[in-house]
Formats: structure tokens, C-alpha cells, sequence
């Protein structure tokens, strides 16, 4: 019968002092919950729009430039997924991009360095995505109400104020549900979208 390690020093401190850490370290979910958790943060607004922003370079250089980037992205994380599992072997286990960095790089300034860039990323997506999905809703209403009261800024204050909503969830495993709903809806926008396009191409080849 194999028993369960006792916990590393890391680990401890992660208990006492970080309530986040605590939920990770002490979660129920199954592997399925991180694969669709994982599966939603990556193929999320700025992974479907690439196609319509690399639309410009044609099929071929599209293409390989997506694919370059996909070759680049999983390179990425299996360097990464190596470098976590070196560090939890010597008892070092960490959740954190910014305890990872630290770890490897030394601490001090790239502890704050890694958290500068993870901000500043982050705000751009949100950004990003509340606009972007502010213009969706807006466009479905248009097309459904073209000359409807609600004016753009309407969807953004809706969206805006779902995601402060959800923001106050305690962790990932809390929006399984809505992760798993978001899952088989990118899936359906990803097979819609290829379709579309083979039947857009083959249409214009008998032109």
C-alpha cells in the first residue's frame, strides 16, 4: 500500500499563511475538471481570434505562422512542466508563475519583474475580452433588434459587471460548471468556423 509523503516544509508555509494555496494543494477536483479548466483559459478569446488576425497573410504563411505559434506555445509549457517537476522531486512545489521564477532566476527583483509582466498581461486580456464580448452581445442584438435602445457601451457595463461577479468565486474548481459550458461552445465556434471556411474556399475555387 503506498502512503502519502508528508508534506514538504513549502508546503506548510502554503498551508498556514495562503488560503489560495490551500484550496490547490488540498483540492477534489478530478483530471477531467483541470482539463476543461485548462482547455477554456488557453482556447479563450485571443486563441479565436487569431485566425481573423493572421486572415491578411494568405493560407499558406497564415497557416504556418499559426502553426509556428502552436509548435512555440506547447514547446513552452513542456519546458515548464520539466522545470515544475524538478523542483517539486527536491520538495519545492509551486503554484505560482512568480514562486517558479524565483526559484529558478533567483529571488529578489525577478520575483516583482514576473509579477509586473503577469499584470500587465492580464489587464490587457480583460480588457481585451470585455470589449470583445461587449461587441458580440451587441452585434447578436443588433441583428436580432437593429433599431434597439442599447447602445455598445450597455453590453460592456453587462459583461464588465458578469466577470466582477464571477471574480468573486474562490478558485478555478468553482467555475467547473460554467468552464464545461465554455468548452463545448469554443469547440462549436472552432468547428462552425473551419467549416465555414473549407465551404467559403471550395465555393470560391468554382467562381
Amino acid at each position: 500500500m503506498m502512503t502519502e509523503s508528508p508534506p514538504s516544509p513549502e508546503n506548510e508555509r502554503f498551508r498556514q499563511g495562503d488560503a489560495g494555496a490551500t484550496f490547490v494543494l488540498e483540492s477534489k477536483g478530478e483530471w477531467y475538471h483541470a482539463g476543461f479548466h485548462l482547455t477554456t483559459a488557453i482556447v479563450g478569446p485571443s486563441i479565436l481570434t487569431l485566425s481573423y488576425a493572421f486572415r491578411g497573410l494568405g493560407w499558406g504563411l497564415g497557416f504556418f505562422c499559426l502553426t509556428l505559434m502552436g509548435v512555440v506555445t506547447f514547446y513552452s509549457y513542456y519546458l515548464m512542466s520539466l522545470v515544475l517537476e524538478h523542483c517539486e522531486k527536491a520538495g519545492r512545489r509551486h503554484i505560482r508563475f512568480r514562486e517558479l521564477a524565483s526559484d529558478v532566476l533567483g529571488a529578489g527583483w525577478m520575483y516583482y519583474f514576473v509579477i509586473f509582466i503577469q499584470t500587465a498581461i492580464n489587464t490587457g486580456i480583460s480588457i481585451g475580452a470585455i470589449l470583445l464580448a461587449g461587441e458580440c452581445l451587441q452585434i447578436m442584438y443588433s441583428s436580432v433588434s437593429p433599431d434597439g435602445p442599447l447602445h455598445l457601451w450597455n453590453f460592456i457595463a453587462t459583461v464588465t459587471v458578469v466577470m466582477m461577479v464571477l471574480s468573486q468565486l474562490p478558485s478555478f474548481h468553482s467555475l467547473r460548471h460554467v468552464n464545461l459550458a465554455s468548452l463545448f461552445l469554443s469547440l462549436a465556434y472552432t468547428i462552425i468556423v473551419v467549416s465555414a471556411c473549407i465551404l467559403a474556399g471550395i465555393s470560391f475555387t468554382h467562381i
